[in-house]
């Protein structure tokens, strides 16, 4: 039996990690396969990603993940602790070259190659070397395009198309895994909301104003979730004017206040000819011990009752509960009546 070439393995192992790259349908799990790809292929230590940003103009970078070379697979590290930072002279200038460059940049650590989606600067892929010559920079171009389009394709299949939130399919895989990792024990776990939220008498502008003009308000409305909560923060379109969040708070006051203090944002807010705008909130904390469509329901209940009850409030499901105003779902998913 013949030993396999020099060539032959390198060939084999670019076409295994291509075949995984590939075959990932989430954007964390794409961009983990990608950092694991480039450490084999390129032969290298350290490889790491930076999430990019922008504020007021301004770039911020978040490490998010690191692959460091093992004897087996590389290790793939996700950097939660990172914050958002303003990037380094040499970075900030990079990422201001968007219109002008497409390639793979020399910096002092190493290399760096921008990863784009939908005509955006969305992470940085840098790549720990001491050598340039190391770098096969064609196979290096290749695979970050190949990366580009199943990222686009990602984005596609999981974005709303008039408000680049995610959409409802997201917002069940999302929240599926939340509830997965909250049946893990920890040793520390921030209480997590899950919040739905609907523009109060949105029938009204459509009719009154036009399709395209109730378009322009969910857009606003995107817009304005995007700006008053975090990245990390999952915010969806759940389905026509109807919107879910999934927050994690340091304790439920704070969730709450975030919430009041974005429907205190959508009332004061202009918007182009229907002037005034208010939303009503209903929210519930994630208790691992029930259903997702259980916690879907309470939310639920707690918007009907904000609806029901005047518009333009923030309820609580189990502050209703307390309250004696609405039934509460045990564990085995029957109801209980007060």
């Amino acid at each position: 039996m013949q030993t396999p070439l020099p060539e032959q393995n390198e060939s084999k192992l670019i076409l295994d990690n291509l075949v995984e790259l590939t075959s990932q349908r989430e954007q964390e799990m794409l961009e983990s396969s990608l950092l694991s790809t480039l450490v084999e292929v390129m032969h290298v230590d350290k490889v790491e990603l930076f999430a990019c940003r922008w504020v007021n103009s301004a770039p911020y970078i978040r490490r998010r993940l690191e692959a460091i070379s093992s004897a087996g697979k590389p290790i793939i590290t996700e950097t939660t602790t990172d914050g958002w930072l303003p990037p380094p002279i040499f970075l900030y200038d990079l990422l201001n070259m968007l219109d002008r460059d497409d390639g793979i940049h020399r910096i002092p650590t190493g290399m760096c190659m921008p990863m784009r989606c939908m005509g955006s600067i969305i992470s940085l892929v840098v790549i720990h070397t001491s050598s340039e010559t190391k770098i096969n920079r064609a196979m290096l171009k290749a695979m970050a395009r190949i990366h580009e389009n199943f990222l686009r394709l990602l984005f596609e299949a999981d974005r709303d198309m008039l408000t680049a939130l995610h959409n409802r399919r997201k917002f069940d895989l999302r929240f599926y895994n939340l509830m997965s990792s909250l049946q893990r024990p920890q040793t520390t776990q921030h209480p997590h909301i899950l919040a739905l939220l609907d523009v109060d008498l949105f029938k009204r502008v459509n009719d009154q104003f036009g399709h395209m003009v109730g378009d322009e308000v969910l857009l606003i409305m995107a817009q304005l979730m995007q700006q008053s909560f975090r990245e990390d923060d999952g915010l969806f379109r759940y389905g026509g004017e109807e919107f879910a969040l999934l927050l994690q708070a340091s304790d439920i006051l704070q969730a709450e206040l975030a919430l009041e203090r974005f429907r205190h944002s959508v009332e004061r807010h202009p918007f182009p000819q229907v002037r005034e705008l208010t939303i009503s909130i209903g929210y519930t904390q994630v208790n691992p011990a029930l259903l997702p469509g259980q916690l879907i329901e309470q939310a639920d209940r707690a918007l009907y009752y904000a609806k029901a009850h005047g518009r333009n409030q923030v309820q609580c499901f189990e502050k209703l509960v307390a309250m004696g105003e609405l039934e509460s779902i045990r564990m085995d998913g029957q109801v209980d009546y007060f």
